[in-house]
């Protein structure tokens, strides 16, 4: 990527270096796009670098990557606090479950054949509701590609580009929070 002569290679290659530890460091971070937090970064450092102080004993190499981490730092507790604010956010049972409108909705993932009045069954809707809002927003991508979508495991595993393993353990996760809502027949 060019920046139009604004920075130096090793001002690059740092925000590149930091980046990468950060990414290890903060799973949120590896979600987001490298490229755009480089740019986040590398605008930061821009702001910031007139602020350098040689007299302080620090390299402006040390004092950049002190900025470029708390650029990080900000941007890592922002994307958990939008996580959390997904759980109090309500969710229709009309709305479909993905970008396209003839997509299943919530309310067409409970089976209509069991023997419950209307208004155990409506209970039981707002449940599932709740139940699936506590679901991490890959755990919720997963159970729609597995549930409607018809993937196989092995084809989840390409989709999310994550190990078998790792796989079964989202589903685990999945299993056990409907478990402990007493909704454990309700999963496929």
């Amino acid at each position: 990527m060019n920046y139009g002569g604004l920075f130096e290679s090793w001002e690059i290659a740092t925000a590149k270096w930091v980046i990468n530890e950060y990414r290890e460091k903060y799973k949120c971070l590896r979600h987001e796009s490298f490229d755009d937090l480089l740019q986040e970064c590398l605008v930061c450092w821009l702001d910031l670098r007139d602020e350098y102080d040689p007299s302080r004993q620090a390299s402006k190499k040390t004092f950049m990557a002190g900025v470029v981490k708390k650029e990080l730092e900000k941007i890592a507790e922002k994307l958990k606090a939008d996580k959390r604010k997904t759980i109090y956010e309500a969710i229709s049972l009309d709305e479909p479950l993905n970008d396209d409108e003839n997509a299943p909705t919530l309310k067409d993932q409970i089976p209509e054949d069991r023997d419950i009045p209307s208004q155990k069954e409506s209970d039981l809707k707002i449940e599932v509701s709740k139940v699936y809002q506590k679901l991490t927003s890959q755990q919720k991508k997963l159970c729609k590609l597995l549930g409607e979508g018809g993937l196989t495991i092995n084809e989840a595993c390409k989709h999310f580009a994550e190990h078998r393993s790792t796989i079964y353990r989202e589903i685990s996760r999945i299993r056990e929070i409907f478990e402990k809502e007493g909704l454990r027949d309700y999963l496929k």
